[in-house]
C-alpha cells in the first residue's frame, strides 16, 4: 500500500468537505472549479478522496497584470462582452479576459476528465464569484455553487461545535 501526502490549504478542505456533501455520489469523480483570487481546479476521486489540483491566476489577477504590465492598457471590469471581436482595446481587453477564461475552464476540464480515465465523465461544480457568469457560457460546469466555501465552513463549525447535534 502506498501512502502519499498531499499539501493543501484550509480553504480547500472546506471546500472538499462541502463537494462531497452536496454533489458527491459514488462511482463519479468530481472536479471543483473556484473563481476566486487564483482559480483553481480541485480532483475528487471517485472513492472521495483528494487526487490533487490546478492553480491558475483569477480573472481578476490576469486583469490587473494586463493594466500594471503592459503600457497604456486600462485597468477593465470582467463581464461579457458583446462580441467575442472586440473593436476597442477595452472591448478586447474584456474579450481576452471573459472568452479565454471559459476556454480554460473548457480545456481544463476536458483534460482533467481525459486523465481520469473514468467510465463516467466527472461532474463539474464551480463556486465563488465568477462562477455563475463562466458556467453560463459552457456546458463543461455542471452545478454552480456560488458559496461552497461558506457552506463547508457551516459543516466544520457543525461537526466540531454541535458534537453531533443538528441546529
Amino acid at each position: 500500500v502506498f501512502l502519499f501526502v498531499v499539501e493543501v490549504g484550509a480553504v480547500l478542505l472546506v471546500i472538499w468537505l462541502a463537494a462531497i456533501t452536496e454533489f458527491f455520489r459514488p462511482g463519479r469523480s468530481l472536479i471543483v472549479v473556484d473563481f476566486g483570487t487564483a482559480t483553481t481546479f480541485d480532483v475528487i476521486s471517485v472513492d472521495g478522496r483528494y487526487v490533487g489540483g490546478i492553480i491558475c491566476p483569477g480573472v481578476d489577477i490576469s486583469a490587473d497584470a494586463l493594466f500594471r504590465r503592459a503600457a497604456r492598457l486600462p485597468l477593465v471590469d470582467v463581464r461579457r462582452p458583446d462580441h467575442v471581436i472586440g473593436t476597442s482595446t477595452v472591448g478586447s481587453m474584456r474579450s481576452g479576459l471573459y472568452f479565454g477564461y471559459v476556454a480554460m475552464v473548457e480545456g481544463l476540464v476536458a483534460r482533467v476528465r481525459a486523465e481520469l480515465d473514468a467510465d463516467r465523465p466527472a461532474v463539474t461544480v464551480a463556486t465563488g464569484g465568477l462562477a455563475g457568469t463562466i458556467a453560463s457560457e459552457t456546458g463543461a460546469i455542471d452545478h454552480v455553487s456560488p458559496n461552497l466555501t461558506l457552506h463547508g465552513l457551516y459543516l466544520v463549525w457543525r461537526r466540531n461545535f454541535l458534537t453531533g447535534r443538528e441546529p
